[in-house]
């Protein structure tokens, strides 16, 4: 979804990211069954989910990170957040209508 999307992205000078909980070797076997993911996927698998609980999206319960989209302006500031249940709900539309109004 976001792959197909990431033109559209670069177009406003935004970057894209992936943070999961995952290996990277596990990552890499997941982005090459995509096709090669276009966008870099960083992983937060040691110490598991320091990063995702920094963020405020580790769920204990789950012992993984509840899916989210964050739009970081260039200084470092959060402007939006939203946490999904599935990947499906995710759309790219949504969030380059949230880049617009930075």
């Amino acid at each position: 979804m976001f792959r197909r999307a990431n033109a559209l992205f670069e177009e406003k000078d935004t970057q894209v990211l992936g943070i999961s909980n995952d290996s990277r070797p596990t990552q890499t076997a997941y982005s090459m069954s995509l096709g090669n993911i276009s966008y870099p996927i960083l992983s937060d698998f040691h110490p598991k989910g320091q990063v995702t609980n920094a963020y405020g999206i580790w769920n204990e319960q789950r012992g993984a990170s509840n899916r989210a989209i964050f739009v970081i302006d260039k200084e470092g500031v959060i402007r939006f957040k939203r946490i999904y249940d599935s990947a499906a709900d995710l759309d790219p539309k949504d969030i380059l209508a949230e880049i617009d109004k930075l």
